[in-house]
């Protein structure tokens, strides 16, 4: 027996619903509310649920997209001969992605785990990344203490500075930007105190406590929704 084919009006939802969430996702956040975005998208809390269980079910349709974006920035740096024109500009369009109004905060400095294909694309940038800091470090293109894993710090920065400043000083993530990469330059280093975080440690970082509030009101969302 031919599965059956899903209604027309619950396709309309689906992609309202799709819609809805790249706008709160760029303009709010990934934590954007989910209640807000059914709304948004002309339908109740409990329509939203049995298109997307779970807020990371709706991440791994709507941030495909923005991480592949990531990733061909990551590729595209490595092909550059110049290893520090290859790593800096990386991280100042990796930045500027972010940062646009249409962008994603906090794309970056999320924990995906719960979507194996975003996890999977995560990955796949985290590798890239790694292999043009080390080329980057190896060619003495930065200073020889640094790590990809200091670029957690700009890129929470830049998160922050780009979300309370849109309305305000829209350009004023570059400052920051530019004032950490003339920090990673061979010739202006000093002894660091302190040093890098361990992998681990950065993973622990991005999993804020935001995302766990977000993961009960959820888990409260879908006990209404059963009711």
């Amino acid at each position: 027996m031919r599965a059956r084919a899903p209604r027309r009006d619950s396709l309309r939802n689906r992609e309202a619903l799709i819609e809805a969430a790249r706008l709160a996702f760029a303009a709010e956040g990934l934590n954007a509310s989910l209640d807000a975005i059914a709304a948004s998208a002309g339908v109740g809390a409990g329509t939203l649920y049995r298109h997307f269980p779970s807020r990371s079910d709706l991440w791994g349709v709507v941030l495909v997209e923005p991480l592949n974006e990531q990733l061909h920035l990551a590729e595209e740096a490595l092909r550059n001969p110049d290893k520090w024109k290859g790593l800096s500009g990386y991280i100042m369009a990796s930045c500027a992605l972010e940062a646009d109004s249409r962008g994603y905060l906090n794309l970056m400095t999320t924990r995906l785990d719960e979507s194996e294909t975003l996890l999977a694309l995560r990955r796949r940038i985290q590798v890239r990344v790694e292999e043009l800091v080390r080329e980057a470090r190896d060619a003495g293109a930065v200073r020889s203490d640094f790590r990809a894993e200091d670029l957690v710090f700009v890129m929470l920065a830049n998160s922050r500075i780009a979300e309370v400043t849109r309305d305000v000083a829209p350009s004023a993530w570059r400052r920051n930007v530019e004032l950490f990469l003339d920090g990673i330059r061979p010739d202006r280093a000093t002894p660091l105190t302190e040093p890098p975080m361990k992998p681990s440690q950065v993973a622990r970082t991005m999993m804020r406590p935001r995302l766990r509030d977000a993961r009960r009101t959820e888990r409260k969302a879908d006990k209404v929704s059963e009711a």
